[in-house]
């Protein structure tokens, strides 16, 4: 039963990562009630130790793209009113595909709380966490969308489209302190439990559509690390069903080979000035890697897979299609055995505060790196403190040269500490229904971060 258990919670995450929605929220960053501005900067510990319960306590999601927006896949209509996706012929490819980067790329993450506490002791902030994190990363060539427009007779070639994504159980211990009451350094060390990194990259894939056929032929690269599955025996040609059958099979998972492990760190420091109206702070995160043992890994090729639409034969009723009996995979002498990088990521952050504290003025960058391209976001926010307990945020950033709104509200007393906000609402709205729903025009990224804590000790330092 607990194999049972355990294969499906496998598959449901490697397969389905990309419902789910790293980077933790922006918005919260100079909220001093709120746990997640200690997950961006381990010196930020909040007000209050915590103690968070599964799912419910301190979560993140998101989906962050470069093109995934309203504007750049609906279009006034040109002949009458209302609008018409990039598909209707009053919208020129030319119209489309100017509004679309050469690389289109889409990250799908997950961060989710099993079990956390946090408290004050001994001079110090001390945290222990365990965590699940998924991150899917998706990359989307301007070729394949010109295909999709076009679908002019001739020939279309595609390369370098890919998907990737990466599962583990993150286990952390932090430790935030005091020095010489002017800064104040926070380090968090993990260690990193992986469940499966799926990668599929298609390298070639050659389409030839003509008047009464359409044909692809494709090739590419498969890799996978899996917890608790031996491939060693896997050589040679092996068929998807053969790859597929064994991951399903429960007599072949051990959980004697759950043995990917790796390391990251976290650091950060806060600098204060003037009595503490001046607040300079940074940190790094996620440097480090996950590493992956061989007899959990799969590498394999794929060429020549043809798939063909040969038009419908009304004498028998019936499409005619060529596809392949199976699809061979080819495994090659490479491995994934080894280390895979986390996306690291750097912030800088600067608040001043005025009026006691009842409200603070921030700037905060934020950069993400990632195997072949950075993520960037600048912006500025304000934040209200209208009681000890209650802080609200509202922030604008521009994040890879998109502006948009964020917000936030976090209730910390000594009783509960409640919080919610999003990094992402923009201020471009068309319509749809007759006008009676307002549809978000440029916005092409969508986050949420939210939790439920019980308060522990109040802050020392």
């Amino acid at each position: 039963m607990k194999r049972r258990i355990y294969i499906a919670a496998l598959l449901t995450i490697a397969l389905l990562a990309s419902t789910a929605a790293e980077a933790q929220l922006r918005s919260a960053y100079f909220m001093n009630g709120s746990t997640q501005r200690y997950e961006l900067n381990p010196a930020l510990s909040p007000n209050r130790g915590y103690f968070a319960l599964p799912v419910v306590g301190d979560s993140y999601a998101n989906i962050e793209t470069n093109f995934l927006s309203a504007e750049n896949f609906f279009f006034p209509n040109g002949e009458g009113n209302g609008v018409v996706t990039y598909m209707h012929k009053s919208v020129t490819a030319e119209q489309f595909l100017n509004r679309l980067p050469d690389m289109n790329n889409m990250e799908l993450g997950l961060n989710s709380n099993i079990l956390s506490i946090g408290n004050y002791f001994s001079g110090g902030f001390w945290s222990l966490g365990l965590r699940l994190r998924s991150e899917t990363n998706i990359d989307i060539p301007k070729d394949f969308f010109a295909l999709t427009k076009t679908l002019s007779k001739g020939s279309y070639n595609i390369s370098n489209m890919g998907i990737e994504t990466s599962n583990f159980v993150e286990t952390s211990l932090g430790y935030t302190f005091p020095v010489q009451d002017v800064f104040t350094l926070g380090f968090r060390a993990k260690v990193l439990l992986g469940l499966a990194n799926i990668s599929a990259k298609i390298d070639r894939l050659d389409i030839e559509i003509g008047e009464e056929s359409y044909r692809a032929d494709l090739a590419g690269t498969f890799e996978s690390n899996i917890a608790g599955y031996n491939f060693q025996d896997m050589t040679g040609e092996v068929t998807m069903e053969k790859f597929v059958n064994h991951l399903t099979d429960i007599n072949n998972f051990d959980p004697s080979l759950i043995r990917s492990v790796g390391v990251a760190f976290d650091a950060g420091i806060e600098w204060t000035f003037r009595d503490e109206q001046i607040r300079l702070s940074a940190a790094i995160n996620d440097l480090g890697f996950n590493a992956w043992n061989a007899q959990n890994s799969f590498c394999a090729t794929v060429d020549n897979v043809t798939f063909a639409f040969n038009g419908y034969d009304f004498e028998n009723n019936e499409v005619k299609v060529e596809n392949p009996e199976n699809i061979v995979l080819r495994t090659t002498s490479e491995t994934t055995e080894g280390r895979r990088a986390l996306h690291s990521s750097l912030v800088v952050g600067l608040e001043y505060n005025l009026l006691n504290d009842l409200v603070g003025l921030g700037a905060l960058w934020n950069k993400k790196f990632y195997d072949n391209r950075t993520w960037n976001s600048i912006g500025a926010s304000i934040t209200l403190r209208p009681t000890p307990s209650l802080s609200l945020s509202a922030s604008y950033s521009v994040v890879n040269s998109v502006g948009v709104a964020g917000a936030a509200i976090n209730l910390h007393s000594s009783l509960v500490n409640i919080f919610v906000g999003a990094d992402y609402f923009t201020f471009k709205y068309g319509t749809a229904n007759g006008g009676a729903t307002p549809i978000p025009l440029s916005q092409n990224s969508v986050n949420l971060a939210f939790g439920v804590t019980i308060p522990l000790k109040a802050k020392m330092f």
